[in-house]
């Protein structure tokens, strides 16, 4: 957004000042994100009619559709912040987030390009709820077929040790679940681009790192809707031992070290967080093999490979019919040949058990139970009589102990 402006209040977003100077003719622009991304004006309709025609120029050209990054911040609230305490910062969350009339652009967008074609839409949606669902992806009134919902995010703050609290993970997966039954289809994910290594934060990438990489995997994957895989997640790829700050390159990072040193936080606490919660870890080199730079490149990448890229990397896992790998590949075959796991009802199944996650998949024909542990630790579970395993991560040894980290897949008999 460029214009005659004044020197912006004190707003920050992510960890951003939201404004920046530009020196040859003194105005400032918007960016929520970085400096070199600056937001374009939507209430603008030239700028409006401008992004359409783009859009519909790919379209043309035969593109499949269109992943919407920040979808939700497109609308603005220009007002100012209370700053009470004279901060020299004030969080604009509120002020860039899902803000109302954001769905007069949204239906104008989808209007002049997307309905015009034959293709898939998904938007990143940070701030939407699932009492949204109706206006942002449901078949009647939707603007897109799909959208990333942000809430298992913020289950755990940056700075705590690996885990996930379970029953509110359940209690939001449900939420959305339930909530595009019979008008929506749900986007199924666990890691992008923006978050940590998923194996490194719900799971346990010391003790039980493929254990874990793949009972998180099993209960997200086969639920209802469309799920999506991350580039080395389908390896367990980990975060990364990243120690000095030098070492990152991700700005919201570096952002963070700056403000928690200039509010006096000794940087070994700072690094705490850093290296649980870094953005950059999910951006490391994709390892392919135990070569020079893990295969990447035969260049000195923008940013280090993980060092575990030597034993970690897709030639040996490819090779290892126990790999995260090859368990990825036999959830991918066992979705696609069966119609319950992608069209069938998803009911919550309670086993009175805070450690597991299980859940059905149901039709007129056939019932499946998905039971995922994603805790550290052993319990027992009665098998419901009849159950046919399909599925699982471990070798079955006592069908009734439930191992750390262990998920199953059952046919349930009628």
């Amino acid at each position: 957004m460029f214009g005659e402006m004044n020197r912006p209040t004190g707003k920050v977003f992510l960890a951003v000042p939201l404004g920046h100077l530009m020196k040859k003719t003194r105005q400032y622009y918007l960016h929520l994100y970085a400096e070199k991304q600056p937001d374009l004006e939507w209430e603008n309709p030239e700028v409006r009619k401008e992004l359409y025609r783009m859009v519909n120029w790919w379209l043309e050209k035969g593109i499949d559709g269109f992943r919407l990054d920040a979808i939700s911040h497109i609308k603005k609230d220009y007002s100012d912040m209370p700053n009470p305490d004279h901060a020299p910062y004030v969080p604009a969350w509120e002020k860039m987030t899902d803000v109302e009339g954001i769905q007069d652009f949204l239906a104008e967008l989808y209007k002049e390009t997307f309905s015009n074609y034959d293709i898939m839409t998904v938007g990143e949606a940070n701030g939407v709820t699932v009492e949204e669902i109706d206006e942002w992806i449901s078949e009647e009134n939707g603007k897109m077929d799909m959208v990333f919902q942000f809430e298992t995010w913020y289950l755990r703050k940056p700075n705590e040790d690996c885990g996930v609290n379970l029953t509110s993970l359940k209690q939001i997966l449900t939420n959305w679940q339930k909530g595009a039954e019979g008008i929506g289809w749900n986007a199924l994910y666990v890691e992008n681009h923006d978050r940590s290594r998923i194996v490194s934060t719900w799971g346990d990438d010391r003790n039980y790192w493929r254990e874990s990489a793949t009972s998180i995997a099993c209960m997200y994957f086969l639920m209802q809707g469309t799920p999506f895989i991350y580039q080395g997640q389908e390896l367990g790829m980990t975060n990364a031992p990243f120690d000095g700050i030098d070492l990152y390159d991700d700005v919201k990072t570096l952002n963070f070290y700056r403000y928690k040193r200039a509010e006096g936080m000794p940087p070994e606490e700072i690094m705490k967080t850093i290296k649980m919660s870094s953005r950059d870890h999910a951006r490391t080199p994709m390892q392919w093999t135990s070569g020079c730079y893990s295969g990447f490149s035969t260049n000195e990448p923008w940013i280090q490979v993980n060092p575990n890229y030597r034993w970690l990397n897709a030639e040996a896992q490819q090779k290892d019919p126990l790999s995260v790998y090859h368990f990825y590949k036999k959830m991918i075959s066992l979705r696609k040949k069966s119609a319950v796991l992608i069209y069938g009802i998803y009911n919550l199944f309670e086993t009175g058990n805070p450690c597991i996650y299980a859940y059905t998949r149901e039709n007129e024909d056939e019932k499946m139970l998905i039971l995922a542990n994603l805790k550290g630790q052993s319990c027992r579970w009665k098998v419901p009589e009849g159950a046919e395993l399909l599925l699982g991560n471990y070798s079955m040894e006592d069908q009734e102990k439930v191992h750390p980290f262990e998920a199953r897949v059952y046919r349930l008999a009628e």
